[in-house]
């Protein structure tokens, strides 16, 4: 399968920053994949999301070397306006998604399509379309200024989706939601995901990313610490060295394993995890 996103020993380092934010990423992601990328804060994964969609180097000043290319263009030879005609961003802070020239929700949302050149009924169908999915319908004639911190996600959600990208760029988009919401927003986006959409995702919630993940990217301070699947990534014993979290079930596993009380390899699944408990408790 051809690769839509391709990093090639990419290095970054804003301007007057001491050291690189990243240095020597070097991935791909195929078209219809779904990378969740992990790691703790200020490992470069925001860095990373900006580079996807051409905030990096268009926006955001500094040095950088290697490449990174999205449908087989280096997004450091296209403007932002032309990376944007494929490629989808959700801001970590959504308020800094808003166009602050909208007067209500449906507006807002209408605001790329308007920049594009889409017809009004065009328009008038796509909010419709997308209103639903993420429980705006209410809002539609509110204004997004007086909307709290969830609504304004999801808002923000929307007015990336309404685009129709191929490429979904999510930098810890439900950080303003509850439980319920961002497993609502997940699953979402999961099910875009399944109907071919390719997803970068920053998340930390490690049993949902290895649920849904095709593949994982690790980062710490900058650096590339492991890659591959869920499986392959969490797998590895020494990733917590790194700063990066693993799902609960795996330390349960491995604790189970260090106490004798399991054999055989750390499993990385829920339902092999509650086996595996059952099991040591004599259940």
């Amino acid at each position: 399968m051809d690769s839509i996103i391709k990093v090639d020993d990419f290095s970054f380092r804003y301007r007057d920053a001491k050291r690189c934010a990243v240095r020597h990423l070097d991935f791909e992601v195929p078209e219809g994949g779904f990378l969740c990328v992990v790691g703790p804060n200020g490992s470069g994964k925001s860095t990373l999301c900006n580079a996807l969609v051409g905030l990096v180097p268009h926006h955001f000043n500094g040095k950088g070397r290697g490449s990174v290319r999205v449908l087989g263009q280096k997004v450091a030879d296209q403007t932002i306006a032309q990376i944007s005609c494929n490629v989808g961003f959700v801001f970590q802070n959504p308020f800094n998604q808003l166009s602050y020239t909208a007067g209500t929700v449906a507006e807002e949302l209408a605001y790329g399509l308007g920049n594009h050149g889409v017809p009004r009924d065009e328009m008038v169908r796509r909010i419709e379309q997308i209103a639903g999915p993420l429980h705006l319908e209410g809002l539609l004639d509110r204004n997004p200024l007086e909307l709290s911190g969830g609504q304004i996600q999801r808002v923000a959600l929307g007015s990336t989706l309404i685009m129709n990208p191929r490429v979904l760029v999510l930098d810890e988009c439900t950080t303003q939601l509850d439980p319920l919401g961002s497993e609502e927003i997940f699953d979402i986006v999961k099910k875009l995901n399944e109907d071919g959409m390719t997803v970068v995702m920053v998340d930390h919630d490690m049993e949902r990313v290895a649920r849904c993940a095709d593949h994982v990217l690790a980062l710490s301070r900058g650096n590339q610490v492991a890659f591959g699947t869920p499986e392959e990534v969490f797998g590895d014993p020494a990733l917590e060295e790194h700063g990066v979290d693993i799902p609960d079930y795996v330390r349960i596993s491995r604790t189970l394993e260090d106490e004798g009380l399991a054999s055989g390899p750390v499993t990385l699944t829920e339902g092999a995890c509650a086996e595996r408990v059952g099991k040591a408790l004599g259940r």
